[in-house]
């Protein structure tokens, strides 16, 4: 009798079980529907690349796909439209592959998606859109597709290369320069107009021999990083610092030449070593060094000359100078480096480093722009030894250093005919960056502001020197602007 009692509850037992699990598949069907009008939402109709290198693969993207419907929809499949012969690939939550099936989207909920690319070189000097679907085939029947599409740009690789005879690298396409790019003493390594030069995180180039750097106002030079994608939507690794290494002039280097070359995204710009030589060690002319970690251009006993010229965004000095001769003219430094907490000045300026005398004989600055967000943007250093040159001079400068009022007469009549803006008082006066034009979040603007101090002040004696400013705008013979920059108003800008 007890026995048939529990067989009954046993049997009770599994007949429930039974239907609850039955039950249970039944909900599980109808949480997903095949309704031809219940489709799938994407976070965007089509997911662009920046411009990726052929053969280098890209970052990856990620997205949501979103299923706004109270049921699950599936597909029966997601695919490539290409199969896969793109270069495309995808990962559907989790799972990779050119075709991937049942992939299910749960009721109000989503699913990520990561793509990737590599594409094979197109055969162009210019670069070619690539393009590719994504398609989502329904269980009702439906399809729904996300485009996918990139700019693949041919390249030139070179590894720890070294150039031991004259060579001319051309612009047809950009250079990705792993490891170093090395220029051997006794060589000449010349850069026509619109060379690119990309560098890998940590390559550098180092010069033994001579560099040349032939750019034009409309086919610049450019030495950057290699990374064309975004850290964030607003935000390109472009304008990031410490991407790369720099350019280093070895001691022996001699007679190199920047003409319209932008230099940005290093760990330094460029770094004159203490010179074996009496030859001019560095004419800038026309170029930029911008937004780097460590020193914008260093100046260590050479000589060297720089015109028409902005240095600006440094983790370190802008431009340091210890010892050797040196003259500035319309040249821009600008200290508003937002990468590094504490960062150098704009100019640093000394005839003594590490205890050891290097004789200052000239540091000449003329029609000069020098500023920043301290009140103090000059530094300058005097060795203990009076008897080491200590020659520097400012004419017509925009400065802004701070004076106690108790230099003596020998400093005073280093600063000709200069505006001090570190004088000026007051939460609305202009000074620091409000002399540029206004700026987005993290691209500066050095062109002048209209209410700039720098406006008028410069020497006409000059204006010969450097008759066009840095954006091809002619100066006036007469009360030019300080720095690399003649102002214009802003509908003239492009």
């Amino acid at each position: 009798m007890e026995m048939k009692i529990y067989t009954r509850f046993f049997l009770r037992v599994i007949l429930l079980l039974s239907f609850v699990g039955g039950l249970t598949s039944c909900m599980n069907d109808d949480e997903f529907t095949t309704d031809a009008g219940a489709l799938l939402t994407f976070e965007t109709d089509t997911v662009k690349f920046d411009t990726v290198f052929t053969t280098i693969g890209s970052s990856t993207k990620r997205f949501k796909v979103f299923n706004t419907n109270k049921k699950g929809v599936r597909c029966q499949s997601v695919t490539l439209a290409s199969g896969g012969t793109s270069g495309f690939r995808i990962n559907v939550d989790g799972h990779s592959g050119a075709l991937l099936t049942d992939v299910e989207v749960p009721g109000q909920d989503s699913i990520f998606i990561f793509a990737e690319v590599t594409l094979n070189p197109q055969s162009s000097d210019t670069p070619m859109l690539v393009r590719d679907k994504i398609l989502f085939t329904l269980e009702s029947g439906r399809q729904q597709e996300l485009v996918l599409q990139a700019y693949g740009q041919d390249i030139v690789i070179l590894r720890a290369e070294e150039v031991s005879t004259d060579r001319t690298l051309t612009g047809a396409r950009p250079f990705l320069i792993y490891d170093s790019l090395v220029v051997k003493t006794g060589a000449t390594l010349t850069l026509d107009a619109g060379t690119t030069l990309c560098f890998h995180d940590k390559a550098y180039m180092s010069v033994h021999g001579t560099v040349i750097c032939n750019g034009t106002l409309e086919k610049p030079v450019t030495f950057r990083g290699d990374r064309t994608d975004r850290m964030f939507a607003n935000l390109p690794y472009d304008l990031l610092d410490a991407q790369w290494g720099g350019i280093t002039l070895q001691p022996e280097s001699a007679n190199n030449l920047f003409t319209h070359t932008d230099i940005h995204g290093g760990n330094y710009g460029i770094a004159c070593l203490l010179s074996t030589t009496t030859e001019k060690k560095l004419t800038l002319d026309s170029s930029i060094i911008h937004n780097v970690s460590g020193m914008g251009l260093e100046l260590h006993g050479c000589q060297a000359e720089a015109r028409n010229s902005q240095i600006t965004n440094a983790g370190a000095d802008c431009v340091h100078i210890v010892g050797g001769q040196s003259d500035f003219v319309h040249c821009t430094f600008g200290q508003f480096q937002l990468w590094h907490t504490f960062s150098g000045t704009a100019l640093n300026i000394s005839n003594t480093k590490d205890d050891k005398p290097y004789p200052l004989l000239a540091a000449n600055f003329s029609n000069c722009l020098i500023t920043g967000w301290s009140n103090d943007e000059i530094k300058i250093g005097r060795s203990p030894k009076n008897d080491v040159a200590w020659n520097f001079l400012f004419k017509n400068c925009l400065i802004n250093i701070k004076m106690t009022g108790s230099e003596s007469d020998e400093v005073k009549s280093r600063f000709v005919d200069c505006f001090n803006e570190s004088d000026l008082k007051g939460e609305d006066v202009v000074k620091g960056d409000k002399n540029f034009k206004e700026r987005d979040t993290y691209q500066f603007n050095f062109n002048l502001s209209e209410t700039s101090n720098a406006r008028g002040i410069g020497s006409s004696d000059y204006v010969t020197l450097c008759p066009i400013d840095l954006n091809g705008v002619e100066r006036p013979s007469e009360k030019p602007d300080a720095g690399c920059y003649q102002f214009r108003p802003s509908e003239s800008l492009h």
